[in-house]
């Protein structure tokens, strides 16, 4: 399918003169070559002709009339709209389409010792096509003929041995075409998209680590490598935090686009007594946090989501997300995960499969178009 996606506009557009083709009539377009060939020897019979064109060629051929006869086809093709200019006393009109070219030949036949020879032939043509309704155009000299779909079709008819009657048949189709000026509205380029099932977070699976309490694309304190996470509490009574900022124009094509719709979803699994404490227990609080700022690195808006001991599995994961709306002023993003406990807390926290989706487009941007 076409590259395409939606766009709803804003007050003002953007538009563009551009030169396009503009099909003004389409015909199909039948020629019969008929002659009699001279065999240079008595042949038993015809085997095959090969046939093609050579030098094939179409052009428009115009007449000059009144302007006021085309008014009402001007009117309604909006010529004014798009700017195009007739003129009143000599408008120029096509109404008919010459084509001329080589039907070139070659005769296969058996000779009188059963052998296959061949000669060749090449018969040019001429002939003109009139156009079922002619066609008012702007300017001569940006019109041309397109032609598609040629076939040929060859019957014969040999006599006395030597004499062959021929009739090719070709049959075409003709696009009259004209280049003519328009203006079209300009959509953003594809580098401003949201384009849903692409994750924005570096190694949100947290398999690169600098050393096992620093992951390499994410900021950390607390925080250890477990298995195939990150670890928040390595020292369970104190606070940790995990964070990464997504830039507007960042690696690996991670980009924040004003008005986007945003879905931050993660796994998590509690590890109770990961360190043991006289009469501790599990008692924390996990917070993730979708934040937005600005060109200037000023906080716009986030989303804010909490989650205590009480709803996060035990030594299972659990996937948890929250929804955020990036305004018109964002430039970038930051997702934050803070682990909060008490001073006798015992457990840890497993994050993992950390995942930033941007689902549609609001407002003046777009949505990448994906059909179902």
């Amino acid at each position: 399918m076409a590259i395409q996606y939606f766009y709803s506009e804003p007050d003002n557009v953007l538009c563009v003169k551009i030169k396009v083709p503009v099909v003004l009539a389409e015909e199909e377009v039948q020629v019969i070559v008929d002659n009699v060939a001279a065999l240079p020897e008595l042949a038993q019979k015809i085997d095959h002709i090969d046939a093609r064109l050579l030098d094939f060629e179409a052009r428009p051929v115009f007449v000059h009339e009144n302007g006021d006869r085309w008014v009402s086809v001007i009117e309604e093709e909006g010529w004014e709209r798009f700017g195009w200019h007739w003129v009143k006393h000599r408008q120029p009109v096509v109404k008919k389409v010459l084509v001329s070219g080589t039907l070139h030949k070659q005769i296969f036949y058996v000779d009188k010792d059963d052998h296959v020879k061949h000669v060749g032939e090449d018969i040019p043509f001429a002939d003109d096509v009139t156009l079922d309704v002619p066609q008012p155009v702007v300017d001569e000299d940006d019109v041309f003929v397109q032609l598609h779909h040629k076939k040929i079709d060859m019957r014969w008819d040999l006599r006395r041995g030597s004499r062959l009657h021929q009739t090719g048949v070709m049959i075409f189709q003709v696009k009259v075409v004209e280049e003519r000026q328009i203006f079209v509205q300009v959509c953003p380029q594809l580098d401003r998209k949201c384009v849903r099932g692409v994750n924005l977070v570096k190694d949100g699976s947290f398999e690169a680590w600098g050393t096992n309490t620093a992951p390499v694309f994410w900021g950390a304190s607390n925080v250890l490598r477990y298995n195939n996470g990150a670890l928040m509490g390595n020292i369970p009574n104190e606070p940790a935090s995990l964070f990464q900022t997504i830039n507007r124009q960042g690696a690996n094509n991670n980009n924040i686009v004003p008005t986007g719709e945003y879905r931050l979803c993660f796994d998590a699994m509690e590890i109770p007594g990961f360190r043991e404490v006289l009469g501790g227990t599990a008692s924390f609080n996990l917070t993730a946090e979708l934040l937005f700022y600005d060109l200037y690195g000023n906080m716009v808006t986030g989303e804010t989501k909490t989650w205590n001991a009480g709803n996060i599995a035990d030594q299972s994961f659990t996937n948890l997300c929250l929804n955020a709306v990036a305004p018109e002023e964002a430039r970038e993003a930051l997702v934050r995960f803070s682990f909060e406990p008490n001073s006798l807390n015992t457990s840890a926290v497993v994050i993992d499969n950390v995942k930033l989706e941007c689902m549609r487009v609001q407002n003046r941007y777009f949505e990448q178009f994906y059909q179902g």
